[in-house]
């Protein structure tokens, strides 16, 4: 037999490998041959992605201080980590759509703000996704952890400061005498309010027309104040640093409160106003005389009658003669006196008398019984050693109440002391020609004020902690402005930036995860 070649299959073959390129052929089939491609003449390729995408992590994250809760003008932070690199997402917070941020090919954030329009209750949100290839992920509707934020815009109901009463030492009514060691406000909380667990009340107090000063700190609420009256006690070297505070003014007190998201409610002012009397009363003139026709001398059947003048309106006193207890009376005046009638079973020799102590109808007695810390406010002049100078009031063994305070090569504070610390309201002047004038906590800026930078710009707005926190107003040299909110010194939030030239723009300052 001839061996031959069929030439028509070589050519095929040969066709087929310039146009597929390079490949495999079986050999079993040659008429029908099968190609098995493993490049393309330009590289190109087309990989089939079955898999879907997922989020690994998602997380929900509010500047709140309560890490679960959320009030109007809070800021949400979504953050999310992918399986894979996503290229499509949308993503909803209570319904509204919300720009999102990149920070690698897996991870991506979007913030939101809450307004007055969002719902009461657990914050909602759907994040929709995609791959290269086009493959969607599952609609994500929750946290990797289970974790929620509430949003609360309901701020507590209304109140009216309860009853606040001067304790220790002598108790009157409504009043501060000379023997108070502190003062009792009570604040009524909301049975049915649970968001009230976990907030915070504060006293206040304001004499006059002054400014009002946080006189305690920010107590805590627990559950088992709902429903109650929770008491609250400031200690007497805070109230005597209340700006006006002297004898014949009233103090006013209200309360605040705060639930657990930020909401708050300022209480109507309590009824009881309390009086500053520490002035102790002046007794005098007081003499005892008989009815007899002479009245250094009596006899039995004789009427004894003790007489004496007080400066001011006091309490009835009890005076003791022969063990047989008389109640004195106002007679004329300030003019009181007693009457006795001398029986056969009273003792012959000089008449003896005693009395209770004499004390005012705001509590003060006439001898001072309590002899602590209890020291007379002084204006004083101190000259120290490094060259720093005070002069004000002096109580207590420190400064207390107004005064000035001068330090060597750094500046000067005027303005109300407690305790040897700036609280209340000052002015502290630096030597670089920076000021700041407005309200103190314990040598913290706190409450409203007013800083002037030294190069011209200038701050007007709340602070707390000594930093600039809540709604402030800050403007530049340049002339141009920035209102908005502040946390822990900074930008945060919504705001308007205002131009010198009279070009305004709502602006949106956003708080970047690490």
């Amino acid at each position: 037999m001839k061996n031959h070649i069929n030439y028509k299959n070589i050519t095929f073959i040969a066709i087929c490998s310039l146009i597929y390129g390079s490949g495999q052929i079986k050999n079993e089939d040659l008429i029908n041959p099968k190609v098995i491609i493993t490049n393309t003449n330009d590289g190109s390729k087309v990989l089939l992605d079955k898999t879907i995408p997922t989020l690994e992590i998602v997380e929900l994250t509010i500047n709140n201080k309560n890490s679960n809760y959320a009030s109007i003008g809070d800021e949400l932070l979504i953050k999310a980590t992918a399986s894979e690199g996503i290229i499509q997402k949308k993503i909803l917070i209570n319904g509204q759509p919300v720009n999102d941020i990149d920070l690698s090919e897996r991870e991506f954030y979007a913030s939101y703000f809450f307004t007055s329009t969002d719902n009461n209750g657990i914050v909602k949100f759907e994040i929709s996704f995609s791959d290269s290839s086009g493959n969607q992920g599952e609609i994500v509707k929750s946290t990797t952890d289970r974790s929620k934020i509430i949003f609360d815009k309901i701020p507590p109901s209304d109140f009216t400061t309860g009853t606040v009463t001067s304790k220790g030492g002598i108790i009157r009514q409504e009043s501060w005498n000379s023997t108070n060691t502190h003062l009792v406000a009570n604040v009524p909380i909301n049975k049915s309010d649970t968001t009230l667990v976990n907030g915070k009340l504060q006293i206040w107090a304001k004499i006059r027309e002054n400014q009002w000063e946080a006189i305690s700190g920010q107590i805590l609420i627990v559950s088992e104040d709902l429903g109650k009256d929770k008491s609250v006690s400031v200690k007497e070297l805070i109230i005597e640093s209340i700006t006006g505070f002297k004898d014949g003014e009233h103090i006013n007190i209200k309360s605040i409160i705060k639930d657990i998201a930020g909401n708050t409610t300022e209480g109507a002012l309590s009824k009881n106003k309390i009086i500053i009397d520490q002035t102790p009363p002046i007794i005098s003139k007081m003499t005892i005389e008989s009815s007899n026709e002479y009245p250094s001398k009596a006899r039995i059947s004789d009427e004894i009658t003790i007489r004496f003048q007080a400066d001011e309106k006091i309490e009835e006193p009890t005076f003791t003669i022969y063990k047989k207890e008389i109640k004195a009376k106002n007679t004329e005046g300030f003019t009181w006196n007693l009457n006795h009638t001398l029986q056969d079973s009273d003792l012959e020799g000089e008449i003896k008398f005693s009395h209770t102590p004499f004390i005012d109808i705001h509590g003060n007695p006439s001898i001072p019984i309590r002899k602590s810390n209890k020291i007379e406010t002084i204006d004083t002049t101190l000259f120290f050693e490094n060259g720093n100078k005070f002069v004000g009031k002096w109580k207590f063994g420190n400064i207390n109440g107004f005064g000035q305070y001068t330090w060597e090569g750094i500046g000067s504070y005027k303005g109300n002391w407690l305790d040897g610390k700036k609280h209340g309201n000052g002015t502290m002047i630096w030597i670089d020609g920076s000021k700041y004038e407005g309200g103190w906590a314990l040598d913290e800026f706190d409450g409203y004020g007013t800083y002037y930078y030294n190069n011209g710009d200038v701050y007007k707005g709340e602070w707390k902690n000594g930093k600039k926190s809540g709604k402030g107003i800050f403007t530049w040299n340049s002339g141009n402005t920035y209102k908005g909110n502040w946390i822990d010194g900074k930008r945060t939030g919504d705001g308007i930036m205002a131009m010198s030239d009279g070009e305004k723009w709502a602006v949106k300052i956003l708080s970047l995860p690490n």
